[in-house]
């Protein structure tokens, strides 16, 4: 995929290809340094909240998750996914299903929270989001593939 197609809106046809092929495009540029894009996590009895922010004209692209999980946006920004080329403007709230892979381009600055469970009430971030996110397809129950 060519980024421009995202940035464009231009995209028109899904591919999981499409995807991997803008990660590895995205991994050859230079990375905003971690204080560009703040991710808070938020912790409440049986609930992890991870909230981060994106400046505009950013391009990245998301995790697969394993389950069904909510999302809120607070900005302007557009999602491709097997759902196709969407646009999310002022403030959003919906449910993405497992098993999706975004990739994402904001037209300003941009806050995207999702909200998982946690059952077991983890703290510490990377071992909660283990509890939920995969990096393969491959590694999804066989009814997500």
């Amino acid at each position: 995929m060519e980024i421009a197609e995202l940035v464009s809106g231009t995209l028109t046809e899904f591919s999981r290809e499409k995807i991997h092929a803008l990660e590895a495009e995205l991994s050859k540029l230079p990375q905003l340094p971690p204080e560009a894009h703040p991710v808070r996590h938020i912790f409440a009895h049986g609930l992890y909240l991870r909230e981060i922010f994106i400046p505009a004209g950013v391009v990245c692209t998301g995790k697969i998750h394993l389950y069904d999980h909510v999302v809120f946006v607070l900005g302007d920004v557009s999602f491709y996914s097997n759902e196709g080329l969407q646009r999310v403007t002022g403030c959003e709230t919906f449910v993405s299903k497992a098993g999706i892979k975004r990739a994402v381009y904001t037209h300003a600055d941009t806050w995207i929270t999702t909200v998982h469970a946690n059952p077991t009430n983890e703290r510490d971030p990377d071992k909660v989001v283990g509890l939920f996110v995969v990096d393969d397809y491959r590694q999804l129950p066989g009814g997500l593939q």
